[in-house]
Formats: C-alpha cells, structure tokens, sequence
C-alpha cells in the first residue's frame, strides 16, 4: 500500500538524507552486540544526566526497541522513531540530536536542524519545521547506518538533545534504549523473476517509514520496513499502453508466492480493483484490499496487500509451504496503481501492529531508480525509468533490499 501518517497515501504504501558517521562494526551478525541484555539495561540505567537538575523544555523517549537489520549495502541500518513533547508554553527549536553508543558514549550519528526539520513529524500544518508550539508532540524518524569494519554494535543506544527556548540553549541526554540483536528472520521472496523494484522500502522513503497510525488509542507504525514492489520491462518501464488499464502494468497478474512455511491467518478475496491513478481512501479495514497475513511463527506476521480479485489460492487457517501460490498481483484497496505490498509485523492485524525487519535469502542487483521522483515519474508516464548502477556485488544472501533497488527475484 501506499499509507503515510493521516495525510497517508492510505495504500500502505520521499527520502531523505541519513545520517551517519564511520562507525565500525564486526562481521558475525550474531556475535556483534556489545553486551549482554542485562549490561545493556544497566547501561540505559545510568545513561540519564544526573550531575545537576534542570527543566528542559522538550521530553524524548524510544517507543519501541531497535533491531538493526542487514541492508543489501552491506551495512546495518537502525530505524526507529524518537518521540518528543514539548512541556511548555513556548515554542522550542529542535536545533541537534546526537545517537550515542550508551556503553562509552561514541558518536553513532548526528541529526543538526536541517536534518530535524526534514524527518520531524507534528501534527499541525502551520508549523515551522523543526520547531514545537505549546506542549506540541513529534516523532522524529531516525535512521542510523553502522558499518562492519571493527566495532560492534551498540547493546544500547541514548540521545544527547540540544534544543532553543526563549534564546537560551539547552542540552540534556536521554531516551536511552537497549538495541536487539540483528535480525536473523530469513525469508524467501514473494515474486520470482527479473526487475522487480523495491518501491518505498527501507531505511527513508517517507510513504511507509512515517506511516504511523493513531488506531484505537495507539499508535502503530506497521509499515516500518514495507515494500511496494513494481516491476520493469526490459526497456525499464513499468507500464506499456494505457496507464488506466491494469493489465498495462508489467507486475499485474504475476504469481505471489509464500515466503516460508507458514499459517493462513488472514485471507480476503473478492473486493474489486480500485479505480489507477489516485488512492480511494478506503476505512482502515478495507485499505489491504484482497489480501494474505501469514502466521510465520515467533509472533512474526507477513502481509501480503493488492491482490487480483478472485485470484487467492488459499483460505484462512490453511497451513502452506514455503513458495506455495497464494494469488495473483493486483490493485485492490488502497493502491494508486497495480503492486504488491508486503510487509512484516510482530502482530497478526495489518495495521495494529509494529513493522519487523527481514532478510530475503538470495537476489541480485545491479541497478536502483535514480530517485523516488524517477520512480514516480515512471508510475505516471510510462517512460523508461531513470536508473543508476550501484556499486558493489551483484548477488546478495540474507540481506533486506534497499529503497528503489532493482532486483531479479529466484525462479
């Protein structure tokens, strides 16, 4: 889907800069966090100022656990979100945020104003980026690149905040955090076959990262790590013919495939494709379209959204095996244009629950679209799509692929 927070493109479906500093970090996914859990609580423990008491106009906290995951560029990515709220009545200027390994204080990454502005979220159209009106709440959207040369990852993580108030400036360390340890959720890929582009993924595509959705009295952001995969022509578009017909679209109709062996916990069939060219807006309910949700086991949960109508194999409470057909790629519910949405959560509802990282077992890549302009462009006029060559091996093994990578998928 292609979902942003309440403005969302509700069908589940723009990148901005990381930041990151040379961090190294050791080559052992499993022998890579610094510490143990019980060291990286003790460290959260005594990461709080405390040589003297001061009111800060801004309070941050991490809702939920970091889990670095693999990139396909070889390096871990962090991504999660740091809540702020305001306590006064005053605006407050968001000026630096620095991620810190909590065991010795090492700079991880630095977010300055820009930066902020740009990945800052509130709820209120008429505000100055960066900055919080009277006891006004944000998410600021982290995304944290480690390297693997030589240090390893941090078993927590805490955030050294400078913000501006009344022209005085304040600086506090806070929102400490314990990191998991890497993810080692390996899966198969949903589709099979050449070009298929890894549409609004991970780590800073905004239209699913900052999909956070205020549902039932709390907040999820169950898109965290989606992917809208498209795919490419051998002339690199993603449509021939008119862009109002679904079957013009080179991924519609195209078999989706079980990532793992698994349980139906979900199955909906017989909603109609949504008319191309712009969202519904369908209820919450209604936003998958006819959509899969496997039961993969560990209380992880893979969504499958946009299918064909009347094209699903299989009903709920069905067990399937790992690249068993589940249906046909569509543009059901809240989609633009045909795709198939996928995702996976630590729970068994769509959108109430958290986005988990993933790996996919085995592609190869060797080209990205140029940008998430390039990409939209294509989506709307049918053009080969801009792309760039990307540097580094063409093939890839347990790693997740990253925003706009042009992949070729195992038969």
């Amino acid at each position: 889907m292609k979902l942003t927070a309440l403005t969302v493109r509700l069908s589940m479906c723009a990148a901005v800069a990381y930041a990151a500093l040379p961090v190294a970090l050791a080559q052992a996914a499993h022998d890579d966090t610094a510490g143990s859990a019980a060291d990286a609580l003790r460290l959260c423990e005594g990461s709080t100022d405390t040589g003297s008491v001061q009111l800060t106009p801004l309070v941050m906290r991490i809702e939920h656990t970091p889990t670095p995951v693999m990139g396909s560029d070889g390096r871990y990515h962090l991504v999660y979100e740091l809540t702020l709220q305001s306590f006064t009545g005053d605006r407050v200027r968001a000026d630096e945020v620095q991620v810190l390994d909590a065991h010795d204080n090492a700079q991880l990454a630095t977010f300055d104003a820009a930066m902020i502005a740009a990945r800052l979220v509130v709820r209120d159209r008429q505000a100055t980026a960066g900055e919080f009106a009277a006891s006004q709440l944000g998410i600021l959207y982290l995304h944290v690149i480690l390297d693997r040369t030589g240090r390893k990852l941090p078993a927590a993580i805490k955030h050294r905040l400078t913000v501006t108030s009344h022209g005085k400036s304040v600086a506090v360390t806070a929102a400490c955090s314990t990191v998991a340890r890497p993810t080692d959720l390996v899966l198969d890929a949903p589709l099979r076959g050449a070009r298929f582009i890894a549409g609004d993924g991970c780590c800073d595509s905004t239209r699913h990262i900052r999909a956070t959705l205020p549902l039932n009295g709390t907040a999820y952001d169950a898109q965290r790590f989606a992917i809208d995969w498209e795919q490419l022509d051998a002339q690199e578009r993603i449509y021939v013919g008119d862009p109002k017909q679904p079957g013009s679209y080179v991924i519609y109709g195209k078999p989706v495939y079980a990532v793992a062996d698994a349980r139906v916990s979900a199955a909906v069939d017989g909603m109609p494709d949504s008319p191309i060219g712009s969202l519904p807006n369908l209820p919450p309910d209604r936003a998958d379209g006819n959509h899969v949700i496997l039961a993969l086991g560990n209380g992880s949960f893979a969504l499958y959204a946009h299918f064909k109508p009347h094209s699903l194999r299989v009903t709920e409470g069905e067990n399937v095996r790992r690249g068993q057909l589940l249906g046909l790629v569509g543009t059901s519910g809240n989609s633009s244009e045909p795709h198939l949405h996928f995702q996976v959560t630590n729970g068994p509802a769509a959108l109430m629950s958290n986005g988990i990282p993933y790996l996919l077992r085995k592609f190869s890549a060797t080209r990205r679209a140029a940008s998430t302009a390039a990409y939209d462009k294509a989506t709307t006029d049918g053009k080969p799509m801009a792309t760039e060559r990307l540097v580094g091996p063409a093939k890839h093994e347990r790693e997740l692929p990253l925003d706009l990578w042009i992949t070729d998928l195992p038969e």
